[in-house]
């Protein structure tokens, strides 16, 4: 079985006009609500050997608060998922390295709630910020996860927390 993790990257700040969309930060509820999120990845006990992360700004500062709770995990920045399609999240889950099972992303709306629907079936309307969820896919291949048996393992937000 082979599993992926999916999140969106947690609420970020629209306070300085001068950043670029691709440079906004954290806000306070961002900041707050990451470490609450990743106490709910722990609990399941469900943990990524690779995380895929955006280059974005918001998306590394979300990996690091995550980081500080979960074991050392080999991560990969790209900028290929800042703002990524669907198409192209899944695109990046399939070329992962078969010897790992559990992958995770995190990335951008609304690539990130299209996975889910064209992964998993499960349809949310919208993701919310440092919202995460695990689909779990009965084969031994990254690639085959399109074409299998699949569940839905968990699904949260802070608001639900």
């Amino acid at each position: 079985m082979k599993r992926v993790i999916l999140m969106r990257h947690a609420k970020s700040s629209w306070t300085d006009p001068s950043q670029t969309d691709h440079q906004r930060v954290l806000n306070n509820r961002g900041k707050r609500d990451t470490p609450i999120v990743a106490a709910k990845i722990l609990a399941h006990g469900i943990l990524p050997e690779l995380i895929y992360v955006s280059d974005a700004q918001r998306t590394q500062e979300t990996w690091e608060l995550l980081s500080k709770q979960l074991p050392k995990i080999q991560t990969i920045f790209s900028t290929s998922l800042y703002l990524a399609s669907s198409d192209s999240l899944i695109e990046t889950i399939k070329q992962t390295d078969n010897l790992i099972d559990t992958v995770m992303l995190i990335a951008h709306n609304p690539g990130i709630t299209e996975a889910f629907y064209s992964l998993g079936g499960v349809n949310i309307d919208n993701v919310p910020t440092c919202g995460v969820g695990c689909l779990t896919f009965h084969t031994d291949k990254f690639e085959n996860i399109t074409d299998c048996k699949k569940e839905l393992e968990y699904f949260y937000y802070p608001k639900m927390l």
